[in-house]
């Protein structure tokens, strides 16, 4: 009987206990631990799911295709200092193929349907302040490391939990972003305790100043190589190599250099 009175007394302090730490947990806690699994992410690749509603069009359009990330360390010779620079390859496969190509320093567009190739020049946006985020989907993404230096953080309106408990966090540009008014991600609910390896974003929503809405579900997501563990993915050949976030556009296609659209 006073076993079964210690043990009653023991799962309640644990019921108790557990209960607290839910209600405890903060908007902070769950930022700095994307923030830190991010950090920690190097190279990952995955699949997507996209679905834009074009509220002025009253149109749904719906596209599916591969991502592929990674960070690495570079000289800017600029600031004559290694900095983080950000590669990424946004591989659409329907409705139409397209491609989005960034080495860290160029992005590349390439519409094969139209033949085009638009191409940004990112080493222009030095010491200057221009908002080309707007301009790539999902590219909002590189500032996950610390969200609070480019947003304002806050937990989704109207709800901070979706159907299925996971976080929902708003973020609110502190600067104008072309296409961008603010940014809904969804965090597993099971983030605290996720290993660190664990890619911290499940979908991303972007809403623009006339209502249009960019919807980015993630799935299947593999991180080939973390900070924590970077000799060891090497070696396996668990990365992605440099080359395949470089571009050449093919011949006979139209090369198009818009000018950057810039902050006010």
């Amino acid at each position: 009987m006073v076993t079964n009175l210690l043990r009653q007394v023991t799962l309640a302090i644990v019921l108790v206990f557990t209960a607290s730490h839910s209600w405890a947990l903060t908007l902070n806690d769950v930022v700095k631990k994307v923030e830190s699994n991010y950090k920690n992410i190097v190279a990952f690749r995955g699949s997507f799911n996209q679905t834009a509603t074009l509220k002025t069009l009253n149109k749904v359009q719906q596209a599916q295709g591969e991502i592929s990330f990674k960070k690495s360390s570079e000289l800017n010779r600029f600031r004559n200092k290694n900095e983080v620079v950000t590669k990424f390859k946004w591989q659409y496969t329907t409705p139409t193929e397209q491609e989005i190509i960034s080495d860290g320093k160029t992005i590349w567009m390439y519409f094969p349907e139209n033949r085009q190739v638009f191409i940004y020049d990112l080493t222009e946006t030095f010491n200057q302040e221009v908002a080309n985020e707007g301009q790539v989907p999902g590219n909002f993404l590189t500032s996950l490391g610390d969200l609070n230096k480019e947003f304002r953080v806050q937990w989704g309106t109207p709800t901070d939990r979706d159907g299925q408990g996971n976080f929902i966090i708003e973020l609110v540009p502190k600067r104008p972003i072309v296409n961008v008014r603010n940014i809904f991600i969804v965090v597993s609910k099971d983030i605290m305790t996720a290993p660190s390896n664990t890619y911290p974003v499940l979908t991303s929503t972007v809403y623009d100043s006339y209502g249009n809405m960019t919807n980015i579900e993630f799935g299947n997501i593999e991180v080939l190589e973390t900070v924590d563990e970077t000799v060891a993915a090497k070696k396996r050949g668990w990365t992605l190599p440099d080359d395949m976030f470089t571009y050449l556009p093919p011949a006979n296609v139209e090369i198009i250099k818009p000018p950057l659209t810039r902050s006010k």
